[in-house]
């Protein structure tokens, strides 16, 4: 098992965290394809090890940077991107997010208006993308260093396309 931690600051690498992870992804593709021998003490004999990377823990802001997703703006939330609820607050530039839509049909925060800016909840939760449909949305999404090329001031809530897709899995 490999634990590995970064702390985020102002020097953070942001996009750039690709670079820190090319040598974390070789490995892991090398552990996939060959495989490694190692010695097993117990049984005194040799064996070819295989590895794969079965999960991440992260917090939002390195979701979106190993992702490659927006998550800030209007339209932070990964699942519901430009159908993302949101409201911005009257006198600061905060924005608050409404999730209420992925409740049952039934619950009764849904029904709720004072807590929630006077609304019920009549929306349903979008789909969930599959790996192909995230995958040809940034398949051509152009970077350099860390920086997303633009083309002609369109903006794009997928900065990157993540380093994991070079994974064999």
């Amino acid at each position: 098992m490999m634990l590995s931690m970064m702390i985020s600051g102002p020097s953070q690498p942001g996009n750039d965290i690709d670079f820190y992870l090319i040598p974390l992804i070789e490995d892991l593709r090398l552990l996939w394809d060959e495989g490694v021998e190692v010695f097993d003490a117990h049984e005194k004999a040799n064996f070819n090890l295989r590895a794969v990377l079965f999960c991440r823990i992260n917090d939002f802001p390195a979701y979106g940077n190993l992702s490659g997703y927006s998550v800030k703006g209007h339209h932070a939330c990964p699942i519901c991107e430009q159908n993302t609820s949101y409201h911005q607050l009257k006198y600061s530039r905060k924005t608050c997010y409404s999730h209420r839509k992925f409740l049952k049909r039934n619950h009764p925060y849904r029904r709720l208006k004072k807590a929630f800016n006077g609304c019920q909840e009549d929306k349903t939760a979008p789909p969930l993308l599959t790996g192909d449909e995230v995958y040809n949305r940034v398949s051509n999404i152009e970077v350099n260093c860390g920086k997303t090329v633009k083309h002609s001031g369109v903006r794009n809530i997928w900065k990157k396309k993540s380093i994991f897709f070079e994974l064999p899995y």
